[in-house]
């Protein structure tokens, strides 16, 4: 049986922000709350189109709190992290790309701390995660459902598929792509976990669930992984923790299975239950997942401004 692990509470929103709906938030690599704030009556429940909206964005640091002013957003975004001194924002969803549209849509854009735009660039469909590291690269992962347009030597787009886990070194640059450095070792059709640490990064695709550590100069290694589901990870040194979440007896359970490097294999050693800060179970599944190094920081379903704390042990 796993033993159980309390979870800290991490940060929350002021009661005062209660009323805003919340279409976007993360922690950054500060540990800082960082939110988009929606004025409820602004967006519509359907997904596109997209009416022009005004939002704030909050950065909660224990009990100093930044606001960024954005006006006429013409998206829906629901990924969000800082960026130097400002933020970024990503959305998920775009339009299909034609292969005779004049231009690709830009749907990561980035803001100052003002609220004026200073940059955008496409980055394909059906985004799973976007953090940004503390150099200010920008990885991007996918779900399996995505597109990417590449343009073809006659100029129209091609969409190619299964593109998994992507890298912006800034507003401005090409990005690289994961699978560029694992072919054909690694399947990209689905990043299931990602974490975006100080000097590495580290994912799962699906389908084997390889541990891939990634930096700035591209691949730097791939890991037999025996731990074959995941929506999180935590790494410390050779130690690493994969938190999976499934249902028994009709509600979710929290889990961190925890794994070794051993012998050239990640190898599962320990279970932990993961709990709340009381010792209930949440009755929610977890959403946020977001992994840097040891921390996996996590929210129940449907209240993303309140956010809990895994600390891997080494």
């Amino acid at each position: 049986m796993a033993g159980k692990r309390r979870l800290a509470l991490h940060a929350a929103l002021p009661d005062r922000y209660g009323h805003f709906d919340i279409p976007a938030a993360t922690i950054d690599h500060r540990g800082r709350l960082v939110a988009l704030l929606v004025e409820p009556t602004q967006l519509p429940a359907t997904r596109t189109p997209s009416p022009v909206y005004d939002a704030v964005v909050v950065i909660c640091d224990n009990g100093d709190i930044d606001q960024i002013p954005l006006n006429g957003l013409d998206r829906q975004f629901h990924e969000i992290d800082v960026l130097d001194d400002g933020i970024i924002l990503g959305a998920a969803r775009i339009e299909r790309i034609e292969p005779t549209d004049p231009t690709l849509p830009r749907n990561i854009v980035a803001f100052d701390t003002e609220g004026h735009q200073r940059g955008a660039f496409y980055a394909g469909d059906a985004i799973a995660q976007m953090l940004t590291d503390p150099d200010g690269r920008i990885w991007i992962s996918s779900f399996d459902e995505t597109t990417f347009a590449f343009a073809g030597p006659d100029g129209s787009w091609s969409n190619g598929s299964g593109i998994g886990l992507a890298r912006w070194d800034n507003l401005n640059s090409e990005p690289w792509f994961a699978f560029h450095g694992t072919v054909p070792d690694v399947d990209w059709f689905d990043c299931y976990a990602v974490n975006v640490g100080r000097t590495r990064t580290h994912a799962c695709p699906y389908t084997k669930f390889p541990l891939v550590e990634m930096d700035a100069d591209g691949v730097r290694s791939i890991t037999r992984n025996s731990i074959t589901r995941c929506v999180g990870l935590t790494v410390s040194d050779s130690t690493f923790g994969f938190f999976d979440q499934h249902r028994h007896k009709g509600k979710p359970r929290w889990a961190i299975r925890k794994g070794r490097l051993q012998d050239g294999v990640i190898t599962e050693t320990d279970t932990e239950e993961l709990v709340l800060p009381d010792g209930r179970r949440s009755e929610r599944w977890a959403r946020g997942n977001i992994g840097r190094d040891s921390t996996l920081w996590l929210h129940e379903n449907g209240n993303p401004g309140r956010w809990y704390r895994y600390e891997l042990d080494g």
